[in-house]
């Protein structure tokens, strides 16, 4: 009896010895990991360990369950199916903690079910990390089993063949009561509350504290929780004082300005992948890497104080064609029966008259994009398959200046007023541009750069063009981003990953070049262009007009649970399983937090709502 509860102890604790030993792997590969001292290195594996011995008490059941209902079972039949079921665990717990690996790095969280939403799109998804060493990645995961395969094999060896014939009727019993006692370690200890990634919450540096979650046990709670949509986990006030707080943030806009000089314009709206302001010299980006869009901000409206909503696509999408705000920890665009939910753009200027077009050199199936265009009843949905093999890169779609052309060649025979709108793709990964390298290298941020001068340089042409044509003397160009990017790395201030262009140019504009420096969000272009337009706005509740004097300056987005407020002269970043400020800049007062607080609470109760 003792030889099989020490099989059970050594296998969980050789489960917690491994994962500790992938926390290791986790720390070599993310490059904060030089921003940690010795302290703190030590207090992410310290703290970690309980989320460690959790997850190795789920992996452990199955094992149990095995000896428990099986205590006199042949000793090699016995080895042999415990070899077979520890091995898939190891695939399992391996693949996970690899893939890891690189998600954090790219994106800042850990793994959960996010990326599963883009299996159902399985080529659009392998573009989306073409650029990542994958050959490191399948060395490593293949290194992995390898190791930890033999290693479990002696393990395994070792205590089973010491086992000694029991008597079942107390050997299942005793077996089984030490199966149920692993919820012990896997609800973390016997207090109050299980186990939660708070629980491992122990530094005011916010790697340290991602550090110490087990990315194993955030997958598969990730995963347990996928759809528990039924409450709202932001909830920070009494009912009603959360809408009641955002009111100040809505004023009626008491003297309308025009920028137009005429009620119905063209607009083309161009959504540039990943246009981060890092990347624009005016903005106090990177000079040098979007010389032509430098060129047009001299020639119209910049708005230099916008942040995108979210930080993936569908988001932005969202966020720009229906003023919806990023949720921190769900995305509606993958929930088409709450999208549907949304008003957006298209409706609105098919309404008006419209001809409406959506332009896009990729698969509009990828995170259910094509559901969300025709829920803006778009006249014409332009993507891949209407582009020549020829012309796409070996992983996405049609390369920009290729779609810009088409673009030009159908407006040319397109009734007006239209509403065109473009999602741009070449400056998304893996970055193949069809141009000569200007910024060589072949590291991942100058393979961005290269990418992001060659969609500027398209859009460039494209204006080029667009000036010639007879419907530019009543056409209104939107440039700005889907979202902003972790590239160029300039500063480690998360606010400057979501700080992006906005800029109106065009045949339709009568007011004079010059910058608009209120600060605003993706959310904010919809009820600001309607206005212009003299079209009703307000069935886009969470959009403000940017050109209202009378709107207090205001910026909110949403990353993996967590989000952010830009205030003139301040800002903070929150996170949201710690419920505390991880970076601030200026002046921030409680009441700055709790409009945030209020901000994430009241958009979450609306999305559960749709």
């Amino acid at each position: 009896m003792k030889s099989r509860f020490r099989f059970l102890v050594t296998y969980l604790l050789g489960w917690t010895g491994w994962l500790a030993l992938n926390r290791i792997l986790f720390l070599w590969y993310q490059p904060q990991t030089s921003q940690l001292d010795s302290s703190t290195l030590l207090g992410v594996f310290a703290h970690g360990l309980r989320m460690d011995l959790s997850t190795a008490g789920y992996l452990t059941v199955l094992p149990a369950l095995l000896i428990t209902l099986l205590p006199n079972g042949p000793h090699r039949q016995l080895a042999t199916t415990l070899h077979l079921l520890t091995f898939v665990e190891l695939v399992l717990v391996t693949l996970i903690g690899v893939a890891d690996l690189e998600v954090f790095r790219t994106w800042g969280f850990h793994l959960d079910i996010t990326p599963l939403h883009y299996l159902k799109s399985p080529r659009e998804a392998a573009a989306s990390v073409a650029s990542s060493p994958i050959f490191l990645l399948i060395t490593v995961f293949l290194a992995q089993l390898l190791v930890g395969g033999y290693a479990f094999r002696r393990l395994i060896q070792w205590n089973v063949r010491r086992f000694q014939p029991v008597r079942k009727w107390i050997a299942i019993p005793a077996l089984l009561i030490a199966t149920v006692a692993l919820i012990i370690p896997i609800r973390g200890g016997t207090q109050l509350a299980p186990m939660n990634v708070s629980a491992v919450y122990f530094s005011p540096t916010a790697f340290a504290n991602y550090a110490a979650v087990t990315p194993q046990w955030n997958f598969i709670h990730s995963f347990l929780e996928r759809n528990k949509f039924g409450s709202n986990p932001y909830t920070f006030f009494p009912k009603g004082q959360a809408k009641r707080a955002l009111q100040t943030l809505y004023h009626p806009d008491t003297s309308h300005q025009s920028l137009l000089n005429t009620p119905r314009p063209n607009v083309i709206f161009i959504i540039w992948e990943s246009f981060t302001a890092k990347s624009v010299a005016a903005l106090n980006g990177r000079p040098g890497v979007t010389p032509e869009f430098e060129k047009l901000t001299r020639e119209g409206l910049l708005f230099n104080q916008i942040y995108a909503s979210g930080d993936r696509s569908e988001k932005g999408l969202i966020a720009l064609l229906s003023g919806f705000p990023a949720q921190a920890t769900a995305s509606i665009m993958t929930l088409p029966s709450k999208s549907a939910k949304l008003p957006t753009l298209g409706q609105a200027m098919k309404k008006a008259g419209y001809q409406t077009a959506f332009y896009y050199g990729g698969e509009t199936e990828f995170a259910n994009i094509k559901s969300y265009l025709y829920h803006n009843q778009f006249d014409r949905i332009i993507a891949k398959s209407d582009f020549e093999r020829k012309d796409w890169n070996s992983k996405w779609g049609a390369h920009d200046h290729i779609v810009y052309n088409r673009i030009l060649s159908d407006l040319g025979k397109t009734k007006q007023p239209f509403f065109t709108t473009f999602f741009t793709l070449s400056s998304h990964e893996p970055f193949e541009v069809p141009m000569p390298t200007v910024f060589p290298g072949d590291d991942e941020e100058s393979l961005f750069l290269n990418a992001m001068y060659y969609a500027d340089r398209s859009l460039g042409e494209f204006i080029t063009q667009a000036r010639k044509q007879p419907w530019w003397s009543n056409t209104l160009i939107i440039i700005t981003a889907d979202h902003g990017h972790r590239l160029p790395v300039l500063a480690s201030d998360k606010m400057r990953d979501f700080h992006i262009p906005m800029l109106w140019l065009g045949g339709a504009l009568k007011t004079q070049p010059h910058r608009i420096d209120h600060i605003g969000s993706q959310t904010d272009l919809a009820a600001t262009l309607l206005q212009q337009l003299r079209l009703d706005a307000s069935a886009f509740r969470w959009s403000r007009d940017l050109l209202n004097s009378n709107n207090q300056p205001f910026a909110y987005f949403a990353f993996n649970n967590g989000f952010g407020v830009v205030q003139p002269n301040r800002h903070f970043v929150y996170d949201n399983i710690s419920r505390r400020l991880i970076a601030s800049e200026g002046a921030v007062h409680q009441q700055d937090i709790e409009l945030g607080q209020a901000y994430e609470e009241e958009s979450y109760q609306d999305f559960l709502d749709k």
